[in-house]
């Protein structure tokens, strides 16, 4: 008798991760915070070096009392996981698994749908419409789930919280996660996430601390939803999923709102640069409100291969479902003037 994976294992997409550059001031693939993480999250974790003998506590208790009051939410409102994949990956299993159905735009975040094929379920992916989630159509599609990521991945573009609340009203889907894990990165966040509309229910909001936290190696993030959703998810995971030092450090993290607010001011104005460094040399990029940029290039390996030259490490479209295209994270301050050299240094060939 011979071993072998269920047959849907095969449909599974392989998640394709962005290179690393040689140093930090290129390495510009995968979306990471430009300033790093607060200098307390090493000294709080340091302080709970010491007990890593012991279990993690399994429900985050004082982490999920924190974001529970930073969100004016119940803490029974909150789970914590080991990154925000762990948490799309118990979605599919409670919910996806042989046969469930999710809507999605196309392209999007890749875990999505990697998760949903992991478990036996179908993916309908609807086209964006000049770059963005067409809400009308995805609202149209009956499904188990609806999964909105704003500002999305990897255009950069955003919805306002009107329309998102539109189309949690008018959606036939059973259940819609709305993916924020960029959502502090936009000119108007208030205005942009959908935390204030979970009183309308059969919704939920993710976040992670992987982006404007700078705690991306530590995998950790969270759900927002109707408690009797995270009680069936708690039924699915493993118990210590979420190690302690990634809870110290995350608390310490959230607590830290000056270092939150500089990540997030020079986010929005580095990105700004990139965008007309782009736009200079007679590209169009996407109106980004994230920190990246998506830009359409005619050769997208001659226009990578070029800023590798330089030391600059961006993803090719093509890994992210949107050949044609790079998408550039936004550099930390050292590397803003290597990024425009290379940009400003893309050949005629290289540009179409």
């Amino acid at each position: 008798m011979t071993l072998a994976p269920r047959p849907w294992i095969f449909d599974v997409p392989a998640y394709v991760p962005g290179r690393p550059a040689r140093d930090e001031e290129g390495s510009l693939a995968s979306n990471e915070s430009p300033l790093g993480a607060s200098p307390d999250v090493g000294t709080s974790i340091a302080r709970a070096i010491p007990r890593i003998h012991r279990y993690p506590d399994p429900l985050a208790s004082e982490l999920r009392s924190a974001l529970a009051d930073y969100h004016g939410v119940n803490p029974e409102q909150i789970l914590v996981g080991n990154g925000s994949d762990e948490l799309i990956v118990l979605v599919a299993t409670a919910y996806l698994a042989q046969g469930g159905h999710v809507v999605t735009a196309d392209p999007a975040y890749r875990i999505d749908e990697i998760s949903t094929r992991l478990v036996a379920g179908r993916v309908t992916g609807v086209p964006l419409a000049d770059g963005v989630h067409d809400l009308n159509a995805m609202a149209e599609v009956e499904a188990d789930i609806a999964y909105v990521v704003n500002p999305h991945n990897p255009t950069g573009t955003a919805h306002q919280r009107q329309e998102i609340e539109r189309f949690l009203r008018t959606a036939r889907a059973a259940f819609t996660i709305v993916d924020e894990a960029y959502i502090d990165f936009c000119d108007d966040p208030e205005n942009a996430s959908a935390v204030g509309l979970l009183d309308l229910g059969s919704f939920a909001v993710l976040r992670t601390f992987s982006k404007v936290y700078g705690l991306a190696s530590l995998r950790i993030g969270y759900l927002i939803a109707p408690t009797e959703v995270i009680s069936i998810l708690r039924r699915v995971r493993t118990p210590f999923s979420v190690n302690s030092l990634a809870q110290a450090g995350a608390l310490a993290a959230l607590r830290d709102r000056e270092h939150f607010a500089r990540v997030r001011e020079h986010t929005i104005k580095a990105r700004l640069e990139v965008i007309d460094e782009l736009r200079v040399i007679g590209l169009r990029p996407y109106p980004s409100q994230a920190n990246f940029v998506l830009v359409p290039v005619p050769d997208e390996s001659g226009a990578a291969a070029h800023l590798g030259n330089y030391g600059v490490q961006v993803r090719p479209g093509t890994a992210l479902g949107i050949p044609g295209h790079l998408r550039i994270s936004v550099p930390p301050p050292q590397g803003m003037d290597r990024l425009r050299a290379a940009i400003r240094t893309l050949s005629v060939g290289e540009l179409g």
